[in-house]
């Protein structure tokens, strides 16, 4: 396998000093009142065809097709990874999986502790992204926005070196490790809060919660709703926003991942008996999903009280005087899941494409986004402009004013995202990817895009797609196209860097 540049990674080190410097060097006291607020709402396994606006017939998504027919919806645009850890390492550090430190939903778990008759882990999360790389909070605080996050962290494990509180969040609510986050009636929460004084993240423990069983039938005694707990907090922080100081907030909200659980409302009850024939899931205690007779009715009301809560948080930024300087984003962490009792088949998650989560098929990566910015965004509009999770730094930082420090050289040796700012406004001139890349160790595949051309490569065996006229990827030629597969092949040696922790099968380089 082809190793690391030297050249290139050795640099990164002094990525910091980049970001210290970004505020004195591209920030003019003027533009503090113009640039715009951001809000990036990421739901969780949510698959391209989940949403009314992007084809959903089992039930619609009012809110967020608003959402669309104020701003501009992508029909082209890809998750970091095909799996959540690795895809928000993507967002975070502006590098796709072969760069980035974390590619992979690698848990690091030790200790017990009792809450209440429960037994939990004393310490638990993922693999801490790299502390040498300056991620998109550290930037964005670096140059003046406040920045919160609620939801889901998934950036390193309790006490680690990356943790919310030690890479630029200023308020942080939810899951630091998203194997917690299979409980939406969790034993805890985390918190972190720079404004009340918090030395570091804590754990909120949920009284209510743990006077009853994580599984079985006692579970359904439990009360305290993580999903609304979470967006009731990014609602509260979010009302505590001023016109004329610049924010950032990261909703990481788990909706609509498994387990497929939430409370016996009237959300759910529209949809109980209605979406038949209903499925039944029996619970899985080791992947902490419990078990429910109405699968196919907790996902539809679990995108629509997602729907709802994008709802609310519209309604806060008209009342607030937000909205018109606030750029709205929606979107999902990668494609559908089969967990928990969810069924992409009945839902037709992935839309006309191929693959669900933990694939490098359309399927898998191909995700709903959406993005309302008034006065900049047509209404209505519509881009099939290709890009990845790793050109939302740049742009968040463009429209931040930083265009100029974004295309430096030294900023290209760190970072591998282009800014979409162009494509999203319609004003200058859209940089180009040569191609996108992708790499999952779970599975062993690979992928990279070139124009309509789609390399998969699986356990090392490529397979070649025209997405123009194949978008479900059923024909693959490889066999009579193998010029184009030599040059895609060449494009994975040139961006793939060898991590022991997280392998992957490079196809022969003829």
């Amino acid at each position: 396998m082809k190793k690391a540049s030297p050249r290139r990674w050795t640099e990164r080190a002094s990525s910091f000093a980049l970001a210290a410097a970004l505020p004195a060097a591209c920030v003019p006291a003027a533009m503090a009142q113009q640039r715009p607020n951001i809000l990036y709402i990421m739901c969780d396994d949510m698959g391209y065809g989940d949403l009314s606006c992007y084809g959903q017939q089992h039930f619609v998504t009012p809110n967020i097709d608003r959402l669309a027919a104020q701003g501009m919806r992508m029909t082209a645009a890809y998750a970091g990874s095909p799996v959540s850890a690795p895809s928000r390492a993507c967002l975070m550090t502006g590098q796709h999986t072969g760069h980035t430190h974390v590619r992979g939903n690698r848990e690091h778990w030790s200790g017990r502790v009792e809450y209440g008759r429960n037994v939990d882990y004393a310490v638990s999360g993922q693999e801490p992204y790299d502390t040498a790389h300056a991620i998109l909070p550290e930037l964005m605080r670096a140059v003046g926005y406040t920045t919160g996050l609620f939801g889901k962290w998934a950036g390193g494990y309790e006490g680690s070196v990356s943790t919310p509180d030690k890479r630029g969040i200023d308020e942080f609510y939810g899951y630091i490790c998203q194997y917690q986050a299979h409980l939406y009636y969790p034993n805890f929460l985390n918190r972190y809060s720079r404004q009340r004084g918090d030395k570091g993240v804590v754990r909120e423990v949920m009284e209510q919660n743990i006077g009853h069983d994580m599984y079985g039938d006692d579970y359904d005694n439990r009360r305290q709703y993580s999903a609304d707990l979470i967006h009731q907090r990014a609602m509260e922080w979010l009302a505590r926003q001023e016109e004329g100081k610049p924010f950032i907030g990261f909703l990481t909200y788990t909706l609509p991942h498994a387990e497929l659980r939430q409370p016996d409302d009237s959300l759910l009850q529209r949809f109980r008996g209605r979406l038949l024939p209903e499925r039944t899931y029996r619970g899985d205690s080791g992947s902490r999903y419990n078990a429910t007779s109405e699968a196919h009715a907790q996902f539809a009301a679990m995108i629509t009280r997602l729907d709802a809560q994008v709802g609310e948080i519209m309604q806060l930024l008209d009342e607030r005087g937000l909205a018109d300087n606030t750029v709205v984003i929606f979107t999902s962490d990668n494609g559908p899941h089969e967990e928990g009792g969810a069924d992409p088949d009945y839902f037709n998650h992935d839309g006309m494409f191929r693959g669900l989560k933990r694939s490098t098929h359309e399927g898998g990566i191909r995700i709903p986004f959406i993005v309302r910015w008034p006065g900049h965004i047509a209404a209505g509009s519509e881009s099939d402009f290709p890009f990845a999770f790793y050109d939302l730094l740049p742009t968040f930082l463009d429209m931040a004013g930083m265009a100029s420090v974004t295309t430096t050289d030294r900023w290209k040796a760190r970072y591998d995202g282009l800014s979409i700012l162009p494509t999203l406004t319609g004003q200058g001139v859209q940089p180009q990817h040569d191609h996108l890349y992708w790499e999952f160790h779970e599975t062993d595949m690979l992928g990279v895009r070139r124009g309509d051309w789609k390399l998969v490569v699986s356990r090392g065996r490529p397979s070649l797609y025209n997405l123009a006229a194949d978008p479900h990827e059923d024909h693959d030629l490889a066999a009579s196209r193998p010029d184009i597969v030599r040059q895609l092949v060449t494009k994975i040696y040139e961006d793939h860097i060898d991590s022991p922790l997280f392998p992957v099968t490079l196809p022969q380089e003829e």
